[in-house]
């Protein structure tokens, strides 16, 4: 929860929201202030509450760069627009043009095309057809060496079975995404892998793999010293710690954690 405070604040002025435009409805301005500064830890509830307020979706994630899908940068450019600002039937109508597979020259292209696609299709409730057109990017993909792109289909495709409750599928599909993990160049849009495995298991009522997954995904991004995708990965915490009825307990536990962390690298310690 260390840059929970950050993030937060961060996300708040993308939106063009003060502070007090954040609070309101929700928790006092001085609340919200001690949390954006890291001095208070905001329980599940209230911070569920704030990324209501923010407009903040667990199911709709924007990539951190997007992919190109043609050679005609105006026609990458309205990609990005509709798929950045969540206009899905918009996208799909945009991708389902006549002439829009005249223009892919390479398998990558393809790729891209039939991963955009898909997730149009997906976000207008046409599960099936996103399957297929998921599918269809990757029949051209090296699967023993995955590029970020495959492993993010894979699990676009692992998402939709999980809505349709066939926990094996989907199970099936983030082991695919993770297939030879350690073999990667880094970039940002790997820190949705673990957030979308996270949200999975989320979806199949599988709390306790969800967080470890989500866990595991907060210790990548950090590692790498991004903060994309972290205001996901603490909302998505925050619903797991409602589900489970747990957000109280599990606060005070971190907090007892640091406190005790903290006398733990105090010279005392080592005196005694």
């Amino acid at each position: 929860m260390k840059n929970l405070g950050a993030v937060l604040k961060e996300l708040r002025k993308s939106k063009k929201m003060t502070q007090k435009e954040l609070a309101e409805g929700v928790c006092a301005q001085s609340m919200l202030s001690a949390i954006e500064n890291d001095v208070y830890i905001p329980n599940a509830n209230l911070l569920i509450n704030l990324a209501n307020k923010l407009g903040v979706d667990l199911n709709e994630i924007s990539l951190a760069t997007n992919y190109d899908i043609s050679s005609d940068t105006d026609f990458n450019e309205k990609v990005d627009q509709l798929c950045n600002a969540h206009q899905y039937r918009q996208m799909l109508d945009f991708l389902s043009g006549d002439k829009v597979t005249n223009n892919l020259k390479t398998s990558h292209q393809l790729q891209a095309y039939y991963y955009y696609l898909g997730v149009a299709q997906l976000q207008t409730n046409k599960l099936d057809s996103a399957i297929q057109s998921l599918r269809l990017s990757l029949t051209e993909v090296n699967h023993l060496h995955l590029d970020t792109l495959s492993r993010l289909a894979y699990l676009a495709i692992g998402y939709i079975y999980s809505l349709q409750n066939k926990k094996t599928a989907a199970v099936d599909n983030i082991d695919l995404a993770f297939r030879n993990w350690n073999e990667f160049s880094y970039d940002e849009n790997q820190n949705i892998i673990y957030y979308m495995a996270s949200l999975i298991y989320f979806k199949l009522n599988d709390y306790q793999d969800s967080t470890a997954y989500l866990v595991d995904g907060i210790g990548f991004i950090a590692k790498h010293d991004s903060h994309y995708m972290l205001a996901n990965c603490y909302f998505l915490m925050a619903r797991l710690a409602q589900e489970a009825h747990q957000d109280d307990e599990r606060l005070e536990a971190n907090r007892r954690k640091d406190l005790f962390s903290e006398l733990y690298n105090e010279q005392i310690f080592q005196d005694f």
